[in-house]
């Protein structure tokens, strides 16, 4: 129990150390598959390219084009002059409510989502290329082209009923965002021919990216972005490092605590041991002797058979049944014989 504290808390800081590892080695990953990554123009020698692979596909590579809808494009139900291939809406609740500490804290709850989508492609003049589950995307930029925030009119009843259910409703926030026609995007993926067509898809190594970067400003992104958990894993490692120590410190005092008492406990017994072998008599019948040890005399009356047929120095070690009898032994007591 003495280290309890300290091992919850090396616990949690080792789930928060592997966290930040794994978004670290992520970062690092991506960073270097966009590093390799060739970059190609939509254009009338892509299709070829592709085609000359022995998969038909390159598992990734960066394209940029202009977005363009394969049909007609979405109108934005907020903003109807808007349109685009991609639409998001969401709806979230800003409320205030009261953690373990007792203080007040701001939140922001998502309670609904709705998302509306339409085949598109990326080109370049008369060239395209097909984007194929842009809603998986890792890296989505779109456009926000509505915010819309209405604050909560609270009556006394709510203010009192908030106060002891610990959550208060501050408004609702109502965001549309769009993927808008004739975007310019950056697009990283996997590249294949499928029939005549050309489409980028999310790749097992590294996902898909649609950005209004460049792939040199995305590579920093990432790279910058693997430094800054570089930090945390340090700040994590020293901290798991530190209660490590102190866990261990506390353990090896313990440890030599226990065999100090275990030092001073076997001191005292045999100088015990000694004592009473000096104010024994010097000679024994044998029915004056412990019936386990048959060295030292009976000292112990066993309870309630009634027997006395233990020295103290075997009693401990016979807990539940007595040698003579077999009966039970409930308790015990210390026999003065004359």
């Amino acid at each position: 129990m003495d280290i309890l504290n300290e091992s919850v808390a090396l616990g949690v800081d080792l789930i928060i150390l592997g966290i930040c590892v794994r978004e670290y080695m992520y970062n690092k990953r991506v960073a270097g598959l966009l590093k390799t990554a060739p970059q190609y123009n939509i254009d009338g020698d892509l299709k070829s390219i592709v085609e000359r692979q022995q998969t038909k596909s390159i598992p990734y590579a960066v394209i940029r084009g202009t977005v363009t809808p394969i049909g007609v494009p979405l109108r934005s139900s907020l903003v109807p002059s808007v349109s685009g291939v991609l639409q998001i809406v969401k709806l979230h609740e800003h409320r205030i409510s009261r953690g373990f500490s007792g203080l007040w804290m701001e939140q922001c709850k998502l309670l609904h989502k709705s998302t509306n989508e339409m085949p598109f492609e990326l080109r370049s003049q008369e060239h395209g290329v097909e984007i194929v589950d842009v809603l998986s995307a890792a890296v989505l930029d779109v456009d926000v082209v509505y915010d819309s925030y209405e604050p909560s009119t609270l009556s006394a009843f709510d203010h009192i009923f908030g106060f002891f259910s610990g959550v208060r409703q501050k408004g609702i926030q109502t965001t549309e965002e769009v993927l808008r026609e004739g975007s310019f995007l950056t697009a990283i993926g996997k590249l294949e021919l499928d029939g005549n067509s050309l489409r980028m898809q999310p790749s097992p190594e590294g996902g898909l990216f649609l950005t209004t970067a460049t792939k040199s400003s995305l590579i920093k992104r990432f790279e910058d972005a693997k430094w800054t958990w570089i930090l945390k894993i340090a700040f994590c490692g020293a901290v798991s490092a530190f209660l490590i120590g102190l866990i261990a410190r506390k353990i090896y005092r313990k440890k030599k605590q226990q065999k100090e008492e275990a030092r001073i406990h076997n001191l005292l017994e045999t100088e015990r041991r000694e004592r009473r072998s000096r104010s024994r008599p010097l000679t024994l019948s044998e029915d004056q002797l412990c019936v386990v040890c048959v060295t030292n005399p009976k000292e112990i009356i066993l309870l309630p058979c009634g027997h006395v047929c233990l020295c103290e120095d075997c009693s401990p070690h016979i807990a539940t049944h007595c040698p003579v009898c077999r009966g039970k032994i409930v308790s015990r007591s210390a026999a003065f014989i004359a």
